[in-house]
C-alpha cells in the first residue's frame, strides 16, 4: 500500500502484547506496551506490517486488533485480518478522531474477542453502537433505488468518450445521427450476419470467476449486476452505474472527479432477436488503483444473500461478526448499517421462503400418496383466531416399509422408533416431523392412531384393549433417540 500526500506524518502506534483479553468489561490484562512513532505504516501492506510486529515482539501475531484511544475497548475494537481491514486501520488512524494515535492488541490465546465485545455492547439500551462510523448511513435505506450524484451546472460532458449515448447528445445539443445506433447494436448485428454464438452467463459458476465478456448474454438485469458486483469485488474496481433503466445499462469505473481517467466502459441493452440482455460494447482496461470501499455497487441485498444460510443456522450472529466475515471473505470494507440492513433483508427472505415451502406441504403429501399408494400421511395444523393456519405436525409411513416390517422383520409389538440408513442393519419404518422434540411430541408420536393402525400385529388386531394398553406404556417408557442418515 503506497502512501499518498495525505499521509505525510507518521502514526504513533501503541502495541500491547504478551497479555490476554478478559470480558465484562473487555480489557487487555498483563500487557507489555511499546510505542512506535518513526515508521511509515501507510507505506506498508498487511504482510509487511505483520512481519514488522513479529520482529518487534519476537513472537507470533496471528490475531491482531486495534482500537482508537478515546473509545472503550468493547465499542471500538476492530480486527486486522486482511488488506481491506488494514486499509481501514490506516484510514482510521489518520482521521481527526484518532489524531494519529492508535492502540494495537495482539491476541495470543485465540479468544472470541469480537463476540465478547458484542455481548457487552448489546447490554447498552442505546443499541449496537453508541458512536457509529461516519459512513454508516450510506446505503442505509431499505430501498431498491440506486443513488445518483448529479454533475455540477458548469460540467460539459466529453463527447468523444460515449458515442451513441442519447442522453449526452441531448445535453450537448448535438442531434443524433444514424451511426449512433451502430454501437448499441454492433454485437447483435454481427451475431446475425456472421452467425456467431455468444456466451451465455453461468450464474452457478464460482463467484471469483465471473468476468464480463463482449457479447455475453444475460437472462435479466439482476443477473448482470450480480456478475459485475463479483467482478468489482474480486479485483477492487470502483464501478458505478452511469445509466441504469429498463432498456440499457452503462457502467464506468472511478466516479471520483479527482481520478476520472479509467477507460473501463461497459454498455448493455436488450437483444432484438431474443429476450436476453447482451453486452454490446466493452472496454475492459483499467489504470486505476485497487479500492476496498465499492460504494453503491455492493448493496445490503448482495450481503444479505450471502448470509442467508448462515443466519438460518445461527440467527444470533452479530452485526460486528457479519462485518468481519464480509471483510475476511471478500477483502472488502462495508459499513455497520449495510450489515444491519443485510441482516433484516436476509431474515425477510428466510421468512418468505419458509412460508412458501410450508405452503407446499400439502402438495408434497399428495405426491407421496400418488407415488406410494397405500401409504399413510397425516398433517396436523393449528388454526389461529384470525383463520391463519400454521403447520404443527406430520406423520409419514410408506406402505412398502410397513408391509415389509410386519410380514418379515417383527411380528410382535414394537417399542423403539430408532432408525438407521440402508447400509445399517436397522429399518426406518415410520417417521414424523414436529416443531420440537420433547415428551409431549414423543407421546403424540407413539400413541398416535395413525401408527396404531399401521403397525398392528396379529395379537393386537385380535385384542384392541391390549393394543391401547401397550402403546400407552410405550409413551412413557420410550427414550427419544436420534435418527441418523446413512
Amino acid at each position: 500500500m503506497a502512501s499518498n500526500s495525505k499521509l505525510r506524518k507518521y502514526l504513533t502506534i501503541y502495541v500491547y502484547y504478551n497479555g490476554f483479553f478478559a470480558p465484562k468489561p473487555l480489557v487487555y490484562l498483563n500487557a507489555v506496551v511499546v510505542s512506535i512513532s518513526d515508521v511509515d505504516f501507510g507505506a506498508m501492506n498487511l504482510k509487511e506490517f505483520k512481519l514488522f510486529v513479529i520482529k518487534l515482539i519476537e513472537g507470533s501475531c496471528d490475531n491482531v486488533y486495534y482500537c482508537t484511544r478515546n473509545k472503550p475497548l468493547a465499542e471500538g475494537i476492530r480486527r486486522i485480518g486482511n488488506d481491506a481491514e488494514y486499509y481501514k486501520f490506516i484510514e482510521t488512524s489518520y482521521s481527526d478522531e484518532a489524531g494519529l494515535r492508535m492502540n494495537v492488541y495482539i491476541d495470543h490465546e485465540n479468544e472470541d474477542v469480537l463476540d465478547w465485545a458484542d455481548m457487552e455492547v448489546l447490554e447498552d439500551a442505546e443499541g449496537y453502537y453508541s458512536d457509529p462510523d461516519v459512513d454508516d448511513h450510506k446505503d442505509s435505506q431499505l430501498s431498491d433505488d440506486i443513488p445518483y450524484k448529479h454533475e455540477a451546472d458548469g460540467y460539459i460532458p466529453s463527447l468523444d468518450k460515449i458515442v451513441g449515448d442519447e442522453f449526452l447528445h441531448r445535453a450537448s445539443g448535438i442531434s443524433k445521427d444514424k451511426n449512433d445506433e451502430l454501437e448499441t447494436d454492433e454485437v447483435e448485428t454481427n451475431n446475425g450476419d456472421d452467425k456467431l454464438v455468444y456466451l451465455v452467463h453461468n450464474e452457478n459458476q464460482k463467484w471469483d470467476k465471473m468476468v464480463p465478456i463482449l457479447g455475453m448474454r444475460f437472462s435479466n438485469p439482476l443477473e448482470l449486476k450480480i456478475c459485475l458486483t463479483y467482478y468489482a469485488v474480486k479485483n477492487g474496481y470502483n464501478l458505478y452505474y452511469e445509466k441504469n433503466d429498463s432498456q440499457r445499462l452503462l457502467v464506468r469505473c472511478c466516479k471520483d472527479s479527482k481520478n476520472p481517467s479509467c477507460p473501463f466502459r461497459l454498455w448493455t441493452s436488450w437483444m432484438s432477436s431474443e429476450s436476453s440482455l447482451q453486452i454490446k460494447s466493452l472496454v475492459d482496461d483499467h489504470n486505476c488503483s485497487k479500492v476496498f470501499k465499492l460504494g453503491s455497487i455492493v448493496t445490503y441485498k448482495w450481503i444479505g444473500k450471502h448470509f442467508k444460510n448462515q443466519l438460518l443456522k445461527n440467527p444470533k450472529i452479530s452485526i460486528r461478526k457479519m462485518k468481519a466475515k464480509v471483510s475476511t471473505k471478500f477483502n472488502l470494507i462495508v459499513s455497520v448499517t449495510q450489515c444491519r440492513n443485510a441482516r433484516i433483508y436476509a431474515f425477510d427472505e428466510i421468512d418468505g421462503s419458509l412460508i412458501e415451502h410450508y405452503g407446499k406441504v400439502w402438495s408434497y403429501g399428495e405426491e407421496i400418496m400418488r407415488t406410494n399408494p397405500g401409504s399413510t400421511l397425516k398433517i396436523d395444523v393449528n388454526v389461529m383466531p384470525d383463520s391463519t393456519t400454521y403447520f404443527s405436525k406430520m406423520y409419514v409411513c410408506f406402505k412398502g416399509v410397513k408391509d415389509g416390517w410386519i410380514a418379515a422383520c417383527m411380528r410382535r409389538p414394537t417399542v423403539s422408533s430408532y432408525g438407521q440408513g440402508c447400509k445399517q442393519p436397522h429399518l426406518p419404518y415410520y417417521m414424523a416431523v414436529v416443531a420440537v422434540e420433547n415428551k409431549e411430541t414423543w407421546k403424540w408420536f407413539l400413541v398416535t392412531p395413525y401408527m396404531l393402525q399401521d403397525f398392528r400385529t396379529y395379537k393386537e388386531r385380535r385384542n384392541p384393549s391390549y393394543n391401547e394398553e401397550v402403546m400407552t406404556r410405550r409413551s412413557f417408557a420410550a427414550e427419544p433417540t436420534q435418527y441418523r442418515e446413512a
